[in-house]
């Protein structure tokens, strides 16, 4: 085959990748509201929606020779299957469980390395706007949640029973949006923001009417959350882009007017919108519980010393624990469910916890220092390129690294928001063009 004719031909393959990347996130999205208020009956079978779309995306991927098979993913393969082997022999010898468990490295991680050779720069923003506009939608949602009573269906529970709504303060409950739990709309919110802090930055294209009124929107949309986790992750982003963007003093005075622009719109918000100044309340009533329940520390040092502990504690219990342990997906609720029939944390709530509960220090262990390479990886070569690069993948790292590093994988939201966030940032690393690819058939 000439190479005519793979330019011919190189379209239409790519877009039946970019379809099922497309279609990938957007049951990332909406995979709560099937579980919740569409498809009730089949809450259980929907956990793993996702999974047939990551299937797809790698076989296609493999058919049409893309090289996603690294250090990292061979790497992944091989301490999962070892692990799955140890839980099938030695350890709770349930098949359906280690499965589920190790569906997460098998099926859901290379997709970052795919995800990131079919997508360019445009792809990226594409969903970066897709995203704005979402915000609106989500957030439009998650205000109906917050202002019904826990009984209306907008905020019926999982399999149609029950209430989504999480603890929050003063009589309101934290909303999930579309999203299985509360926990999904905490990420969803940091994923946004992403693509907020870049159009405000960068010169790349974005309607300036969806860019002020999705910036006003996530500004309302936080404390209705009533989750200090949202405030942080968006904090986090925020920090990233502004160390992305201190490149010239032109950019210096930029970062100042837009932080400037959104002080007044806080306090704009604050004087005139009745359900922002509520929700600013209740939010803050949360974070003074908190804190009381926290040996007095302020909100800095509540939020800081917890994301701290659950990076520490679990790598100093990672020693504590047999070189090899045969618990692979005992430590999801799926599993736990499967096992003991009730919804509880058998192995452990935190993520690095649950590697080393489940496969011990060797495959547990490799799996955790793997984590925090990619992350690292890709927050150095992000760093290193040139300015005027650089913004883009090292915004998106605000999001991708702590998900890469603390992300409980476990949960299926917070498993594809990694993917997705994560791939984003290798797709933003690379130039625009993809190469040729040399056996297509």
């Amino acid at each position: 085959m000439n190479i005519t004719e793979e330019k011919i031909l190189k379209p239409a393959t790519d877009n039946s990748l970019k379809i099922a990347i497309w279609l990938y996130l957007l049951l990332w999205i909406f995979e709560g509201a099937l579980r919740k208020w569409i498809l009730p009956s089949l809450a259980t079978p929907l956990l793993v929606v996702r999974d047939p779309i990551a299937i797809y995306i790698i076989i296609r991927a493999l058919y049409l020779n893309y090289k996603f098979l690294n250090t990292y993913t061979v790497a992944g393969v091989i301490f999962t299957l070892f692990g799955l082997a140890i839980t099938l022999t030695f350890g709770h010898g349930n098949l359906f469980v280690g499965l589920y468990g190790a569906r997460i490295m098998l099926l859901h991680f290379p997709l970052i390395f795919i995800i990131g050779q079919v997508f360019t720069k445009e792809d990226v923003l594409k969903m970066g706007r897709f995203l704005l506009v979402m915000n609106i939608l989500m957030t439009l949602v998650v205000y109906f949640q917050y202002i019904s009573p826990q009984t209306a269906f907008i905020n019926i529970g999982i399999g149609g029973e029950g209430s989504a709504g999480f603890s929050g303060a003063m009589g309101y409950s934290r909303p999930p949006g579309t999203f299985s739990f509360t926990s999904g709309l905490v990420i969803y919110y940091a994923a946004v923001s992403v693509f907020v802090f870049y159009f405000w930055l960068s010169k790349d294209y974005c309607s300036k009417i969806l860019l002020y009124v999705s910036t006003i929107t996530l500004i309302i949309a936080l404390p209705l959350t009533i989750s200090r986790g949202a405030v942080v992750g968006v904090l986090i982003v925020g920090i990233f882009a502004i160390i992305a963007s201190v490149t010239t003093f032109k950019m210096v005075f930029k970062l100042v007017f837009i932080g400037i622009v959104f002080y007044f719109l806080i306090i704009i918000l604050q004087q005139y919108s009745t359900i922002f100044s509520l929700s600013t309340e209740v939010f803050m009533h949360r974070v003074d519980a908190a804190n009381k329940s926290t040996a007095g520390g302020g909100f800095k040092d509540s939020i800081g010393l917890r994301m701290l502990n659950d990076l520490i504690d679990p790598i100093v219990n990672l020693f504590k624990q047999p070189l090899f342990v045969g618990n692979l997906g005992m430590g999801t609720n799926a599993g736990a469910q499967m096992l003991s029939g009730k919804i509880k944390f058998l192995v452990a709530e935190g993520e690095f916890g649950r590697l080393a509960g489940e496969q011990g220090i060797v495959f547990g262990g490799g799996l955790i220092v793997l984590r925090i390479f990619l992350a690292i990886s890709i927050a150095i070569k992000s760093l290193r390129l040139p300015k005027e690069e650089k913004l883009l993948p090292f915004i998106i790292c605000g999001s991708a690294c702590v998900a890469i590093i603390q992300g409980q994988w476990a949960q299926p939201s917070v498993l594809g928001y990694s993917i997705i966030m994560a791939g984003l940032v290798m797709a933003s690393l690379k130039k625009d063009e993809i190469p040729l690819q040399k056996n297509i058939l």
